[in-house]
């Protein structure tokens, strides 16, 4: 066998070796909306809501609103700062929310916000020091959170429902306010 046939076969098994163990790159982070120019208005006129609905009837019904500049829900009351940063109260504690492209961190929150492959957003990381992992999809939201699993089923109009509860969404996507009211109405 001469070097070159002996070299073919080598140099196609390091190529398929290569593909093989291909690094799949970093999901895409999702966008945080925009810092609104000017000051927050003083009436409150939240954009958008949501409300989770306990199918049991155990526990009472949970709310969440934002707009630009406010977050509030239950036990959450959050305004963000000209600089950007979301200031108030999470779980009765006082905390300062710093946002990135794909992330956001401070006061026992530590998330990131990733597209995952079917266009839905990823949230993984940490809320109140315990973990959570979640996808927000077309069809579902899914993942574990404090205190188990959730499965959620989309049923249209930005209603979603499993034995476990009915959650509204209304308004516009905006981030990272959705994906914090969203954990405060679920995990209260």
């Amino acid at each position: 066998m001469t070097r070159l046939a002996a070299a073919v076969p080598l140099s196609l098994a390091v190529s398929l070796l290569g593909c093989a163990t291909a690094v799949k790159p970093p999901a895409p982070p999702i966008p945080m909306s925009a810092v609104p120019a000017g000051e927050a208005p003083g009436d409150y006129q939240p954009s958008g809501e949501l409300t989770w609905t306990d199918l049991t009837g155990v526990n009472p019904v949970r709310r969440a609103s934002f707009d630009d500049w406010r977050i509030n829900g239950p036990r959450m009351a959050l305004r963000r700062a000209p600089d950007g940063k979301w200031i108030g109260k999470v779980s009765g504690r006082e905390a300062t929310l710093v946002t990135s492209a794909g992330k956001v961190a401070g006061g026992g929150i530590d998330l990131a916000l990733t597209s995952d492959e079917k266009g839905g957003v990823a949230v993984d990381g940490l809320w109140g020091g315990r973990p959570v992992h979640l996808v927000l999809g077309k069809q579902s939201i899914k993942g574990t959170i404090p205190g188990g699993q959730i499965d959620l089923t989309d049923m249209g109009a930005g209603m979603f429902n499993s034995y476990q509860g009915l959650l509204q969404i209304s308004g516009p996507p905006d981030m990272p306010q959705v994906v914090l009211a969203l954990l405060a109405v679920i995990l209260g």
